[in-house]
């Protein structure tokens, strides 16, 4: 029996993809495809180019939280850090968190491991093991994080995180090429510790580079 071929439908494939998302999002059974006009499409795009500096902030938000309750911040070392972080614009320079007198900074990553998998594409594994060293060295403007515990927050995904991690975590066996950045990204690795449910405050050191999932909450 001759196999039939399906002919790829580009309008057919992006009309369900919108009216499924916005349908999730509204809870209406609308075609917004064919209702949404010129201006209305413009309108949403603009605003879905902010999604990920939505998702940045309200997941340092959470990790903020996190980080007042697990270290034990007063209430207002809580809401001063919480301030903080509201007054940062995108892309300042800087760690995402600093709590200079508990001497803690902090990262927030919000990668989503690829192709609906379990494991960090190169480019996500790269940006987070050049954080961690950032963590490590120091920046511009705070140039010596020796005495400082150093977090990064990670978006949690459940298991695809914990896998993705397990996997980002893993020395490699063989570095193909030594560039300078490679060996730094090779080295990194190892300083790299996971905190858990039954991680306790007293097992921190600021030798490491400690990795927290960190879940954004509901309304």
């Amino acid at each position: 029996m001759k196999k039939t071929t399906e002919i790829y439908d580009r309008d057919l494939e992006l009309k369900e993809r919108l009216n499924a998302f916005l349908k999730n999002l509204t809870k209406s059974e609308k075609d917004y495809y064919n209702t949404l006009n010129q201006s209305q499409l413009l309108d949403l795009k603009m605003a879905l180019s902010d999604i990920n500096n939505v998702l940045t902030l309200k997941t340092t938000l959470a990790f903020s939280n996190w980080i007042a309750n697990y270290f034990n911040l007063s209430n207002e070392e809580h809401n001063q850090l919480v301030q903080k972080v509201n007054r940062t614009k995108p892309n300042t320079n800087g760690f995402d968190i600093q709590v200079p007198n508990k001497k803690i900074i902090a990262e927030i990553k919000c990668v989503i491991p690829i192709n609906e998998g379990f494991y960090y594409g190169a480019a996500q594994r790269n940006s987070i093991l050049d954080d961690a060293i950032k963590l490590t060295n120091g920046k511009r403007e705070l140039p010596d994080t020796t005495k400082y515990i150093k977090l990064i927050g990670l978006i949690d995904l459940n298991e695809k995180t914990d896998k993705a991690i397990e996997k980002l975590i893993k020395p490699a066996k063989n570095i193909r090429t030594e560039t300078q950045l490679r060996l730094d990204r090779h080295d990194i690795v190892h300083k790299l510790k996971l905190i858990d449910n039954s991680t306790e405050l007293s097992e921190l050191t600021t030798d490491y580079v400690y990795l927290k999932k960190i879940k954004i909450a509901s309304a």
